[in-house]
């Protein structure tokens, strides 16, 4: 008489199934992690800007003279808090998706103007279409996306507020966008 070996394991196709299933849980989770830290950084860049046009305003406009806003010597505005703490290295300005910001005052310094540069186009799109109005009124004369310009009034701007479809035109679809809003 023979004796029946119970022979246990898994067959090589079953063996490839459980590691696909794996596999696919594995960039599913990598997936939701990356969108996840996508939203973060849209969610705190969009608290960037207000944050530096409300620090910025707060400080400076009783005055109503911008002329120490400077983004060669970030110094003054470090000193004071002006500049979110995550949004500053080595006395260099960045925002949540690591491009460069620059803040400087026009030549008048009786407004000053906000960049963000190398942007993503969906951050882009967001960035374009905040809405500046408190009230009846807003602090923002224009915004340049790229090279269109935006403004309340004006016979060779497009009008404000920016509509979803200008901006998904206006906006590139590489990382290297800008967006530059003047406020006074």
């Amino acid at each position: 008489m023979k004796k029946q070996i119970n022979e246990s394991g898994y067959t090589l196709i079953e063996s490839i199934m459980y590691i696909g299933i794996i596999c696919m849980l594995g960039i599913s989770i990598v997936s939701l992690i990356n969108t996840m830290l996508d939203k973060y950084r849209m969610s705190r860049i969009t608290q960037q800007i207000k944050d530096l046009q409300k620090n910025i305003d707060f400080r400076f406009s009783a005055a109503e003279n911008y002329k120490l806003l400077s983004n060669s010597d970030p110094s003054l505005l470090i000193e004071e808090r002006i500049i979110p703490g995550d949004m500053i290295s080595d006395n260099d300005l960045y925002h949540a998706y690591n491009g460069e910001v620059e803040i400087t005052s026009n030549m008048d310094d009786s407004a000053y103007d906000i960049t963000f540069y190398d942007l993503p186009y969906t951050t882009c799109v967001e960035l374009a279409m905040i809405d500046w109005v408190n009230g009846h009124n807003s602090h923002l004369l224009h915004i340049k996306v790229n090279d269109t310009y935006f403004t309340w009034q004006g016979k060779n701007a497009q009008k404000l507020p920016m509509l979803y479809s200008q901006a998904i035109e206006t906006c590139q679809m590489d990382n290297e966008n800008e967006i530059t809003w003047r406020f006074q």
